[in-house]
């Protein structure tokens, strides 16, 4: 299929999803749509995130995934910390099977009511599997894989390599693994990322003592996330983040082959302005400038 109708198809979706979100679902409680909206901040807040560019961005981080299913048939995708399913619906619709899988009990039960919304939009069923597991120890429940997405998960496991591994394992021949998230490469993600852990070594003393922002940054002596107690009770987080190359290096340890990157976001949701989408469209032409977007998006073949 084209890559026009690709774009098509996801920035079709974004829209209907933006209007599930503000707009509200008949089938989710007050709390529950509030839970959804605030995972989706910038589809609430139009005037400081001009819709265009958000949708721009979120069309940038998920064709890639949308042509993957339409370039396979009888496409059987993992849906790796599905959250409260959006993409789900999308990969379903378009008629992929789909193996959803969070930690999260809350979320994938309004996943599982936003599901009849969706079937009923879309007028058809769609084959999602919901499942809460912790995919620090998960095995995939469905073999020959042809799709396995990740968005913003992988840095919270606590050993990425075996986690991946596994992935490799349950993936067909030829079949596709394409994870997103934010790029250390990009300076804004980079020093809010280093304020955010030098804070939080003031309430981890254990965090604090074992924190070292330059080997998360290389992955040096790293397998994965670690998480400290805090001087309150709550758990202090030492994920581990990738810029592209690290995270290259891993998907090639694990088998994958073809690996390859792309980069969205030049600015990131605090510089949303109304001439962002211009500058979005224009940064990404400049070489140099590519490989620090705030996102980076990471696909390898098996």
């Amino acid at each position: 299929m084209p890559i026009h109708d690709v774009e098509q198809i996801t920035r079709s979706f974004y829209e209907t999803l933006r209007r599930e979100v503000v707009k509200g679902n008949p089938y989710l409680d007050q709390n529950e749509q509030k839970a959804l909206q605030s995972h989706y901040p910038v589809m609430v807040n139009p005037a400081r995130y001009p819709p265009e560019l958000a949708a721009t961005i979120y069309v940038s981080r998920r064709q890639h995934s949308v042509q993957a299913i339409l370039d396979v048939p009888r496409s059987i995708v993992f849906d790796a910390g599905c959250g409260y399913g959006s993409e789900s619906f999308l990969f379903a619709k378009l008629g992929a099977t789909v193996l959803s899988v969070d930690r999260s009990f809350e979320q994938i039960a309004i996943a599982r009511k936003r599901l009849r919304y969706y079937e009923e939009l879309f007028e058809q069923k769609l084959d999602i599997h919901f499942v809460t597991a912790d995919l620090n120890e998960y095995i995939p429940e469905m073999a020959e894989l042809s799709l396995t997405w990740l968005a913003s998960v992988l840095a919270a496991i606590r050993d990425q390599e075996a986690f991946l591994a596994r992935v490799y394992q349950a993936t067909r021949p030829e079949g596709r693994v394409i994870l997103t998230d934010m790029n250390l490469w990009n300076p804004l993600f980079l020093v809010k990322e280093w304020g955010r852990r030098r804070r939080n070594q003031m309430d981890s003393p254990e965090f604090a003592r074992s924190a070292d922002f330059l080997a998360m940054v290389r992955r040096k002596g790293r397998k994965g996330a670690r998480f400290f107690p805090s001087a309150h009770g709550a758990m202090i987080d030492d994920v581990q983040f990738f810029t592209p190359v690290t995270l290259s290096q891993l998907l090639r340890t694990v088998g994958f082959c073809q690996v390859t990157s792309t980069y969205s976001g030049f600015l990131p949701p605090p510089l949303f302005s109304p001439i962002g989408l211009m500058l979005e469209r224009s940064l990404d032409k400049v070489p140099i400038l590519r490989g620090m977007g705030y996102f980076y998006l990471v696909s390898g073949q098996k």
